[in-house]
């Protein structure tokens, strides 16, 4: 196993995030999971408190990252950190994605926070270490000309194949793409493959997050391949690529970005077993509180279920938790992937994870017990390009991925997609119409071991969506208000041209999928 540098720094350089004192008088730290959820603005900080504490941490020596009105994300050196615990700070090793290990510092204490020396005791409820997440991908790089494995199965290409079996093709004819509908995602980078150049989508240079560098490059190929799976559903978004270090710096820049989506194809798996809100580490909790900041403001946030991990944020209940669904070749039936997550949160106790699946490869007897299901462009010799095991080129600039990783972004592309239709939709609202809009898969298990069956089950949540179905369920939302609005209201809504239109060619399309479900 490889133990690869996340930050793409010196390994003595440590991000971390600090709240700064809430307007609540609870500690974010001491939050439960319900008061995240529902009473999100207590724990936010008022303007003098998170300035006069970037001002302690800079005399201190932290270089200030970001800010929201909840907290601070900061960085400095090992030796900095260490001067506050007055100890030696340990280090950790994690794993990172399939073969590939991160290493990070902890804080050494019990309660998992860095001392405080006494000038910022009245400014800030704590300050924790950030935590590296988990990719959740399975990388099987095989070379384009590469024969496929007899034991394995077809994969997908990307865009045409993804976009079809999701129903996006049919979306795209009616002249639905994403335009105009910013989505960000935070991953490894972006690297400028010349797919996205040939396909001409929109992207724009990545953000750094803090502990990240080099913006043009994407050394583990994870967030450059995953990419793609957007681009199939929803060709006309503008993608805003994030380069992750710190994972709560990502959010907070994916927040300010603009971006009405915000794909996120990693977690950590530790909603598992004995599992609770108050047994999660400072800095997940602050996690936490930073994606219900981003729901709150209005943002769609999809998050993968994990790979048989126990994947957390997607367990949080405002988050759309996508888990897998495998399409059998030449018949396209569906199947729960073996693959993909399935599991009744133990922090948030009565949530069950998937919401809904997007397309992802079974588990097959290949080297180890990969799941190769699509192939998707990488930078050419990326970690990802050249794992173990290999069939061929480890530079060519492309591997077969699978895993929940894929999926969440495809959900992603049909998120923008009924934003593109119907702006005003809150991130609940998008929720229930893929819910309503799925298709039911009624065979396979997960990773997990539950089955699939008819209806919503515990293996695939409400199955896998449906990008037409959801587009004109958000058509029909769109219909309904101009049909309950008042005389004036409908008067302003054609007088102005903002009133649905129903093409005869839509009229038609929409009667043969009713007649092709």
């Amino acid at each position: 196993m490889a133990t690869f540098n996340l930050d793409n720094q010196s390994p003595d350089r440590i991000t971390a995030v600090v709240s700064p004192r809430s307007i609540g008088n609870i500690s974010l730290f001491n939050a439960n999971q319900d008061e995240i959820e529902y009473e999100s603005k207590n724990f936010t900080s008022e303007k003098q408190y998170i300035r006069d504490a970037k001002r302690e941490l800079a005399k201190l020596g932290f270089v200030i990252e970001s800010e929201s009105e909840a907290t601070i994300s900061i960085s400095g050196d090992k030796s900095l950190f260490e001067s506050l615990n007055n100890k030696k700070l340990k280090k950790q090793k994690a794993t990172f994605a399939s073969e590939i290990e991160s290493e990070y510092f902890d804080s050494a204490e019990k309660d998992g926070l860095v001392s405080l020396p006494e000038s910022l005791s009245g400014l800030i409820e704590g300050m924790a270490i950030t935590q590296p997440p988990e990719f959740f991908a399975d990388p099987s790089p095989l070379p384009p000309i590469a024969e496929i494995n007899a034991p394995a199965y077809r994969y997908l290409q990307v865009p045409d194949e993804v976009a079809l079996v999701l129903r996006a093709t049919r979306t795209h004819r009616t002249g639905a793409s994403g335009k105009g509908i910013k989505v960000a995602m935070p991953d490894t980078g972006f690297y400028r493959h010349p797919f996205y150049n040939q396909h001409g989508y929109r992207t724009k240079k990545a953000l750094l997050a803090a502990g990240a560098l080099n913006a043009a490059s994407d050394d583990v190929g994870h967030g450059t391949g995953e990419a793609a799976n957007i681009f199939a559903v929803a060709p006309d978004i503008t993608l805003i690529p994030i380069k992750m270090g710190d994972p709560i710096d990502s959010i907070k820049k994916a927040r300010n970005s603009g971006a009405k989506v915000i794909s996120n194809s990693w977690g950590y798996s530790v909603d598992v077993g004995s599992a609770t809100w108050a047994g999660l580490s400072p800095y997940l909790k602050a996690l936490a509180l930073e994606v219900q900041l981003a729901i709150n403001a209005g943002i769609t946030v999809c998050f993968s279920a994990g790979n048989g991990h126990y994947g957390f944020p997607a367990s949080m209940p405002g988050v759309i938790a996508v888990g897998g669904v495998h399409v059998n070749y030449p018949d396209l039936t569906l199947e729960a992937s073996n693959y993909a997550s399935s599991f009744t949160s133990k922090i948030f106790p009565g949530r069950k994870v998937p919401d809904v699946c997007g397309l992802t490869g079974k588990k097959v007897n290949i080297n180890g017990g990969k799941a190769p299901s699509i192939m998707l462009p990488v930078q050419p010799g990326a970690a990802l390009d050249a794992i173990d095991p290999t069939t061929g080129s480890a530079n060519d600039g492309w591997g077969i991925f699978s895993g929940t990783s894929a999926a969440c972004p495809q959900i992603a592309g049909i998120c923008a997609l009924m934003l593109e239709k119907d702006p005003s939709l809150t991130p609940a609202q998008i929720k229930t119409n893929l819910i309503k809009s799925a298709r039911d898969v009624k065979v396979g298990q997960s990773a997990m071991g539950d089955p699939a069956m008819v209806g919503n089950d515990a293996a695939t949540g409400a199955g896998l969506a449906d990008a037409k179905w959801a587009y004109l369920i958000s058509m029909g939302g769109v219909a309904a208000k101009f049909f309950s609005a008042t005389r004036e209201e409908k008067i302003h809504l054609l007088t102005s041209n903002e009133a649905p239109k129903l093409e005869p060619e839509f009229v038609e399309d929409l009667i043969e999928t009713l007649r092709s479900v």
